[in-house]
């Protein structure tokens, strides 16, 4: 989208200059202009926004003022925003309380009115929210908007709030079974009946059909379990299943509609509670409750319903003016010079956001207080439409976009804006952008549904003729394969270029299918595959130092071939230049040291007394993946379950394709998984204590920071760790950042939340016969052979 840009120091200031290049178009025909890149920049700068981008770190002049509505420097944002969030997690919990409070009435109670058994049927939770003395605490955390004019409505009636109750309660019973549903897609492929190695291989003709995939479901959810024979040491043989407890549940309710029905009721109905604390559901309403809390701070400090700061000082266009000045922000200047080159500065427009004049260019000036050497990369960003993504039935051509009224497409603090429109499930099923290929479906046609676009597990595109370059293939089809068959696929021709594990196996086959016209290229990931331990379903440090002790990292490189898989044992990928080389993070952390199983032993059972007596120690480890057994990683859980219930624990290791999305939500307990590293070793979006990234919930942050009491060594680990970031983004010494992020990382082993495992090497193999030009044979760690996609020539 940038023609040129250049970075300048201006009185101990960053200031950064793009020019925009004239000409571009989205998929859909329309221009892409600079109110497209205003609309992106605010919404990323939104302080209800909770996506990944982590631009709002940045020390942007005003962002302080503009994200808080309060006047603050750049200095004061971090514990502003830290009372901020700690008022909205509290509204937040005290609402979504409510609704545990109307459940746990004495008219609900099993068996009369005594104990801790509940039970109250949709009808009767209904009614008793229509009888309900709403708390004050509810009311303080829930906006009532006039429907008339969609504004906070003035003195609401205990009726309204009663109402909002009821919708709360209606949006967790949604929310529910979608979780519900999504775990019946996992369940298919979490549990094998089929391979030899299964110890469920031989109750695989007893469970068929629909029959079979209810019981994997009812499996997964807890409801059915096993019974083990017990070992030659008398202990339960986890590879010989004799029978399974309360297996009679199948009996009528052996599709999927009945048995996820039968779930949804039991917890809905008699067990409200856990669903509201600890399902992925809890994590879910939790965020979505904290971010119209956060609304609700932010919009008590309008003035008169006016913004107080309606735009970030240090973001301007350069040929619009600002609102509240006469002049434009360069005064008289009419162009800026970037590498030697002059470039016009737009200051007339079309109505489509467009420059008049062809040889005039629009300019974005972005200025910093001070260096950081992270921002040029947070400004590296996709540009989304903005007439794509804030148009609805009430703005069906999209929100004003007016940058010298500062009105830039984005409703402030708007989580209903972000809820409904931006993540509404038409954008978040077919996106609509500016790159090579557009969305289609299997009959090549235009704006397509979201289950035509990705459907039975093919996603299709067709050439985007807008794009700035041609495009030389007209059709690329996408096809989900499992990884345990993706070359059997690729040598049947069924698919064409794929990125397989770089097992031994798989590494021979490559060798053997070079003759058949199969080639493949190999390069170093930039990520890292790691194990996390969520401190919010895991509590105490020395239970989640208990589960490390047990992991044998070098297990997982065995799955890979020689050389092309290696143990790290710092978070960070050995790629990245900031790598401790040479030093090692398990100095001085006996639970990250591996000297043998008996070791291994002596320290689990160390770490478990002591967590103290009634710790909890029965949990499950999650492969990230489809498939239990084909994952670098599995052979560790298997190994540690085994020690770790020999010392008395209770582990159980299974498979979740849906994983990383109920990372999102904070609701896994013990997982692998991989990250995906970026050029710069910054932290923030996966460890400061303000980032708003749903990685923090995986950790349990929230859990963390809610409770200084219970978590007071984690507390101030992660306030010392958040220091060290900032401080690392402060000065653009390479060997004074190294030392910083070591310090840093060291802090998050201490924290004992995540445990670095492998670092591997990608592999693409493909057709040559088919592909006959356009891939890039130069991979490294921060490219891909598709990385110019259109230049791929298919024959």
């Amino acid at each position: 989208v940038v023609k040129a840009y250049d970075i300048a120091e201006k009185g101990g200031n960053s200031v950064y200059t793009f020019v925009l290049k004239n000409g571009l178009k989205y998929s859909d025909g329309k221009p892409l202009t600079i109110n497209d890149v205003m609309f992106n920049i605010y919404e990323y700068l939104d302080p209800v926004y909770t996506g990944s981008s982590t631009m709002y770190s940045t020390k942007i002049q005003g962002l302080a003022k503009y994200r808080t509505q309060q006047n603050l420097s750049s200095s004061e944002i971090n514990s502003a925003q830290d009372q901020d969030t700690k008022n909205a997690e509290t509204k937040a919990r005290a609402r979504r309380r409510e609704l545990v409070n109307v459940y746990k009435q004495d008219r609900f109670h099993v068996g009369g009115g005594s104990g801790n058994s509940y039970s109250a049927p949709y009808d009767q939770m209904k009614d008793a929210i229509s009888k309900w003395n709403v708390s004050a605490g509810y009311k303080d955390a829930v906006l009532i908007k006039d429907p008339a004019t969609s504004l906070k409505k003035e003195n609401p009636t205990e009726e309204d709030y009663r109402a909002k109750l009821l919708e709360d309660y209606e949006l967790v019973r949604e929310t529910f079974e979608k979780e519900l549903n999504s775990d019946f897609n996992a369940s298919l492929e979490s549990y094998d009946l089929e391979s030899d190695t299964s110890p469920y291989k031989k109750w695989a003709s007893k469970f068929e059909g629909t029959k079979g995939e209810a019981f994997r479901f009812f499996l997964f959810e807890g409801y059915i379990t096993p019974k083990y024979g017990k070992g030659a040491d008398g202990k339960d043989d986890k590879n010989n299943i004799e029978s399974f407890d309360k297996e009679t549940i199948l009996d009528s309710n052996d599709t999927k509609d009945k048995a996820i029905d039968y779930i949804f009721n039991d917890k809905i109905e008699d067990d409200l509670e856990s669903v509201l604390s600890y399902w992925g559901t809890a994590g879910d309403i939790l965020t979505q409750f904290t971010a119209e809390a956060k609304e609700i701070i932010l919009n008590n400090r309008r003035d008169g319903g006016e913004l107080a700061y309606s735009h970030v000082d240090g973001i301007v266009s350069l040929g619009h003016k600002v609102k509240g000045e006469s002049d434009y922000p360069l005064g008289s200047e009419t162009a800026v010079t970037i590498n030697g080159t002059s470039y016009t500065i737009a200051r007339e427009h079309n109505q489509d956001g467009t420059p008049k004049n062809a040889d005039t260019y629009d300019v974005l000036q972005i200025t910093l207080d001070g260096k950081d050497p992270k921002a040029i990369f947070n400004f590296a960003f996709s540009v989304a439409p903005a007439h794509y993504y804030t148009a609805d039935s009430d703005h069906p051509n999209g929100r004003t976009i007016n940058i010298e009224n500062d009105e830039f497409g984005v409703e402030y603090a708007s989580a209903s804006f972000q809820g409904k429109v931006i993540q509404s499930e038409q954008h978040v099923s077919v996106p609509v952008g500016a790159g090579p290929y557009k969305a289609t479906n299997s009959s090549n046609e235009d704006n397509p549904a979201g289950n035509e676009f990705w459907r039975n597990n093919y996603v299709y595109y067709k050439a985007n003729h807008n794009f700035i370059f041609d495009v030389k293939t007209e059709k690329v089809q996408y096809q989900y394969v499992s990884s345990a068959n993706a070359l059997d696929k690729l040598a049947a021709k069924e698919i064409d270029f794929v990125s397989p594990q770089l097992t031994q196996k798989n590494s021979q086959r490559l060798k053997d299918m070079k003759a058949d016209g199969f080639e493949s290229i190999a390069a170093w990931q930039l990520g890292y595959g790691y194990v996390g331990i969520n401190a919010g379903k895991v509590e105490n440090i020395n239970l989640r130092r208990a589960i490390m002790s047990a992991m044998q990292a070098s297990l997982a490189t065995e799955y890979y071939e020689t050389g092309t898989c290696k143990v790290i044992d710092w978070p960070m990928s050995r790629e990245s230049w900031a790598y401790p080389e040479g030093e090692s993070g398990a100095a001085d952390r006996p639970y990250l040291q591996w000297n043998g199983k008996e070791e291994a032993k002596d320290k689990i059972r160390s770490y478990t007394n002591a967590a103290g007596n009634g710790a909890k120690l029965n949990y499950k480890f999650t492969i990230a993946g489809s498939s239990i057994t084909e994952h670098p990683t599995y052979s560790v859980f298997k190994q540690a379950a085994e020690l770790l219930n020999e010392c008395g624990w209770n582990v159980e290791v299974k498979a979740d394709s849906q994983a990383l999305t109920k990372l999102a939500t904070g609701s896994l307990e013990v997982w692998a998984a991989a990250w995906g590293s970026t050029i710069d070793p910054d932290m923030y979006q996966v460890y400061h204590k303000n980032s708003t990234a749903t990685s923090v919930y995986a950790w349990g942050y929230r859990e963390i920071l809610s409770n200084t009491t219970l978590y007071s060594e984690e507390a101030g680990i992660i306030s010392q760790l958040s220091e060290l970031i900032d401080d690392g983004r402060m000065t653009t010494d390479e060997e004074e950042r190294k030392g910083i992020y070591k310090n840093a990382m060291g802090l998050v082993l201490d924290l004992a939340v995540e445990m670095p495992i492998y670092q591997r090497q990608n592999v693409y193999a493909y057709n040559s016969k088919k592909i006959v030009g356009g891939l890039s044979a130069d991979v490294n760690p921060y490219t891909s052979p598709l990385e110019k996609i259109w230049e791929i020539e298919v024959k």
